[in-house]
């Protein structure tokens, strides 16, 4: 069997309109039957067509899209997808970009946008380390702040007198539902 071109088309909700990106798919020769798409945010890791789409991929089959953001919104999503179907011999065009991972434009193309990603990681994590510094020289230790013991055992009694539900009990108490289930997981280990 030998290789075949895919379409793939999404717009973030249903309210959108596909038919753009349909005609363009259909004009690079991309039969009705080969096209997927999703009604759906490209934030989300589950895009059903998309995952299907990706499971009948063969090495040497094509993948067409409008847009590189028609693939995905995150840069590091988008990355890992290309990476992993350079790996598996699938052919990607993006029209609007005009990028074409198969080409020596596409591969260095890769290359960058890896390197890219890599460096917005380490600036995040920079950003992110250089906060917690700040904050701990002001006297910040960072995580949730303490729950007031007084309340948490006020919170504990109601629980126990099973007159009032847990969400009651958060109204009343200003005690979180994760924190009363935790103080009980903890309360039952003890044995108490």
């Amino acid at each position: 069997m030998g290789s075949k071109k895919f379409g793939y088309a999404r717009v973030s909700t249903a309210e959108q309109n596909l038919d753009r990106q349909l005609v363009i798919l259909r004009e690079q020769g991309v039969a009705e039957e080969d096209i997927f798409t999703d009604k759906i945010s490209g934030r989300k890791l589950q895009r059903p067509h998309f995952d299907e789409l990706q499971r009948i991929l063969r090495p040497g089959d094509e993948v067409i899209t409008e847009s590189l953001s028609r693939l995905s919104r995150s840069s590091e999503d988008l990355l890992n997808i290309l990476k992993g179907w350079d790996a598996r011999s699938i052919k990607y065009t993006s029209l609007k970009e005009k990028f074409d991972l198969n080409s020596p434009a596409g591969a260095l193309m890769l290359k960058v946008m890896a390197a890219l990603s890599e460096f917005e990681r380490d600036v995040t994590h920079a950003r992110i380390m250089e906060g917690i510094q700040a904050a701990r020289a002001r006297g910040r230790n960072g995580g949730r702040p303490r729950t007031d013991p007084k309340k948490l055992e006020r919170a504990l009694k109601l629980y126990e007198s099973r007159i009032h539900s847990v969400r009651e009990i958060t109204e009343l108490t200003g005690v979180s539902q994760g924190v009363i289930y935790d103080a009980l997981r903890n309360r039952k280990k003890e044995g108490v």
